[in-house]
């Protein structure tokens, strides 16, 4: 059902929060002292007023492989992988990197502003083509211990733990699709009739360290313990724990 030599990464997401900051839009030359080299583009402002949703992002820098969020209460990355562009490894590496590199440019931002939990998310995305009715019943057979009360129309699981390292790790897996097509300028476009164009069964990894922030006295010491724990369970303790291994 699963070809492991079409797995990749489709996003990558690395955030690290702070106290809220309703200032933050105010500080883009800052911003752009720090990041502006390593997204290698300037920022942008998104104009919110500063009484808006403070999860909102303020600033933006943006190129063709990376998107960092600044907001007032954290700074997101965001990374994002082609079908075939690099190994799984190879982008597992490259995410790592990542991580470790954008958490010191936020540190450098911050100054001596000490940051509280960061996040790692990773989502794989493992393409097939068997239909979204069959990849439902595929994901359902293998992971959920519910009676079958009709035809499986939708199939989604998340399970949280709380890791030994007092971080949180959390796993979804989800029947994704992707749809695309040429559309003409000014056209009003209906996402659901534009062809599918690739779809299949996403796994995603998340871990955190919002426990050990909870306590008093915490100190960010950066992505390497979280980088560590998923480095345990992607992708192969991931796919058993879901039991899809035995398929690739």
């Amino acid at each position: 059902m699963f070809d492991m030599k079409k797995a990749y990464i489709s996003q990558a997401v690395y955030q690290a929060a702070y106290d809220i900051d309703t200032r933050i839009k105010y500080k883009q030359e800052l911003a752009d002292d720090a990041f502006g080299s390593f997204i290698q583009s300037q920022s942008h402002q998104t104009n919110l007023p500063d009484d808006f949703d403070p999860a909102q992002p303020r600033l933006l820098f943006q190129n063709s492989h990376k998107q960092l969020l600044i907001s007032q209460t954290l700074c997101q990355l965001n990374l994002g992988f082609e079908p075939g562009h690099k190994s799984l490894r190879e982008q597992l590496e490259i995410v790592f990197t990542n991580a470790r590199e954008i958490h010191k440019r936020i540190q450098k931002f911050r100054k001596d502003t000490n940051l509280n939990e960061s996040a790692l998310i990773i989502t794989l995305s493992l393409p097939s083509a068997e239909s979204r009715e069959a990849l439902g019943e595929y994901l359902f057979s293998h992971s959920i211990k519910f009676p079958k009360f009709g035809e499986i129309a939708s199939t989604s699981v998340k399970v949280g733990y709380l890791h030994p390292s007092n971080n949180f790790l959390n796993v979804e897996a989800d029947v994704y699709e992707k749809r695309g097509g040429m559309v003409e300028g000014g056209q009003t476009i209906d996402l659901m009739s534009l062809p599918i164009v690739e779809q299949g069964v996403a796994l995603k990894v998340d871990v955190n360290s919002r426990p050990k922030a909870q306590v008093e006295g915490y100190k960010n010491s950066g992505p390497d313990e979280i980088i560590s724990i998923i480095t345990q369970y992607f992708p192969e303790e991931l796919l058993k724990l879901l039991n899809i291994g035995d398929e690739l």
